[in-house]
């Protein structure tokens, strides 16, 4: 079990010496003259931690619903919490990895039990599921409206009731599952899906304080704000994230396999991460060579292409087509919407063929700005002594140059970025997560009503020009590997038997 391997200090024991010389009264002298006991000072990190989750809860409970000063005092205060909780130097007394993990088990048993403070994504989720699993019909073809009085539909946002299936068909599997356990129970159903993505927060957590036996990184994980918040609206990230990071630790272990497989699936979730899953692809074929890259590859082709082909392959790609382009307030491309919008609106284009051309256009500008950074951080990020940093930093490329952010999507790399989280690629995890959270303090759709929110919307353009340029320029490895690619030592060394050989 888990436990085994999360062990606290030893216990330190005073042991008192004694002489035949010494009569009986100085040894009952020196066993009386015991050091008084010092109390253990309240470590500082687990003071922010603690911090952390409790003003996260308070925002849920109250600062999300309280237009104006209160929500963003509450919630800036936890990401500040959870960013001294980062920076502050390691104090003398020992964190202990059990402690670490049990703060963190406690937090997100809350979270999966607390109210939704937005979000109503899960009740989508579980419609998909209720499609297929109760409906027998394919989601990625039926529109949850066209089932009928289904007793679920009503706890669907209405802008979602015409919407087909954006999701892989592994999630509509498990959507399934959690449909039919959950039946027709407005909290049964929401308790389900906060109670899944809390086990897989909480498997990433484990698996984290596995592979650094890091205290700190199991903390900076499991209390960040932004993970917490995903698990409370139960997003379907924190699945990805789990995948990711089982997928980053199995190609350390040399498992190409069976990371090809875990990767798999995480693609077949949601077809966005395939891109970080590419960035694996590339540091597995550049330090460990064609063999290795096969075995990865092998598994993943096979697993997604059967699981795409299972639901009519085209069905389930058609909606995230019909999707691409969409826009959201706080993404790099919304200046440069609105302006295009209303120069064919002011030369009588019908509003109908404005927002299609518009879509349209954002998409290929996006797809070709994320395939060229993508292609810049791969190269640069290709002597990374661990396979998990290159997808962290593709991961913040492709939130930054995205059409549609929100604040949740970052829940799909933090995982990995606390493997190295001290790295440059994992600060601008944190900062892009807090910069996303904060500007949707309101909740997504939702104007601010804050003149901070409306001064962060307005120079939203320029925040993700920065993160951008710092992802392509600032942003390195935290170590890296002098030593060449094991296909490039293998050719050498084959080369220099051969000539041994011949002499």
């Amino acid at each position: 079990m888990w436990v085994s391997f999360l062990h606290g200090s030893p216990p330190r024991h005073v042991g008192v010496r004694s002489s035949s010389l010494l009569d009986t009264a100085d040894v009952v002298a020196n066993r009386t003259e015991t050091p008084p006991r010092r109390s253990t000072p309240v470590d500082p990190r687990v003071a922010l931690a603690l911090s952390a989750v409790g003003l996260t809860i308070a925002w849920i409970l109250w600062g999300a619903h309280a237009p104006g000063p209160l929500n963003l005092i509450l919630l800036i205060g936890a990401l500040s919490a959870h960013a001294g909780l980062l920076v502050t130097s390691r104090s003398s007394s020992p964190l202990s990895l059990r402690s670490a993990v049990g703060l963190v088990g406690a937090a997100l048993v809350l979270m999966a039990l607390l109210p939704l403070h937005h979000s109503r994504d899960l009740y989508l989720y579980d419609m998909y599921g209720r499609v297929a699993a109760t409906h027998h019909l394919n989601p990625y073809v039926t529109v949850p409206a066209a089932v009928g009085d289904d007793p679920v539909l009503g706890f669907v946002d209405e802008q979602w009731h015409q919407q087909q299936s954006m999701y892989g068909p592994v999630f509509v599997a498990i959507a399934a599952v959690v449909s039919t356990a959950a039946g027709s129970s407005e909290l049964l159903i929401r308790l389900f899906w906060q109670m899944l993505m809390a086990a897989a927060a909480f498997l990433a957590v484990i698996m984290v304080g596995r592979r650094t036996r890091d205290p700190v990184a199991v903390l900076a994980l499991g209390c960040s704000p932004m993970l917490l918040l995903a698990v409370n609206d139960a997003h379907n990230d924190v699945l990805i994230g789990m995948a990711l990071l089982a997928t980053v630790l199995l190609v350390e272990r040399g498992s190409h396999r069976s990371a090809g497989l875990v990767a798999a699936l995480a693609v077949a979730t949601k077809l966005p991460v395939a891109l970080p899953v590419l960035a694996i692809v590339a540091w597995i074929a550049w330090r460990r060579g064609a063999r290795s890259t096969v075995q990865f590859l092998g598994p993943f082709v096979a697993m997604t292409t059967a699981a795409y082909l299972a639901v009519g392959w085209r069905a389930a790609l058609v909606p995230l087509r019909a999707s691409a382009g969409d826009d959201s307030r706080f993404a790099l491309w919304q200046p440069l919407r609105n302006r295009y919008v209303e120069a064919l609106i002011s030369q009588g284009v019908s509003r109908h063929e404005v927002l299609e051309t518009v879509r349209n256009q954002m998409s290929l500008y996006a797809l070709g700005l994320l395939l060229v950074c993508t292609a810049i951080a791969v190269w640069r990020f290709r002597s990374a002594a661990r396979p998990g940093e290159g997808p962290v930093i593709v991961g913040v490329i492709l939130l930054i140059t995205a059409t549609y952010v929100m604040p949740w999507y970052p829940a799909m790399i933090l995982p990995i970025a606390v493997l190295t989280w001290r790295s440059r690629a994992s600060v601008l995890v944190y900062v892009q997560s807090a910069f996303l959270v904060v500007g949707y303090a309101d909740g997504p759709g939702v104007d601010p009503t804050t003149g901070f929110g409306q001064l962060l919307e307005q120079r939203a353009i320029w925040i993700n020009v920065v993160l951008l340029a710092a992802a392509l320029i600032w942003a390195r490895p935290w170590r890296r590997d002098s030593s060449r690619p094991d296909r490039v030592s293998r050719l050498r060394g084959e080369v220099a038997a051969r000539v041994g050989a011949r002499r």
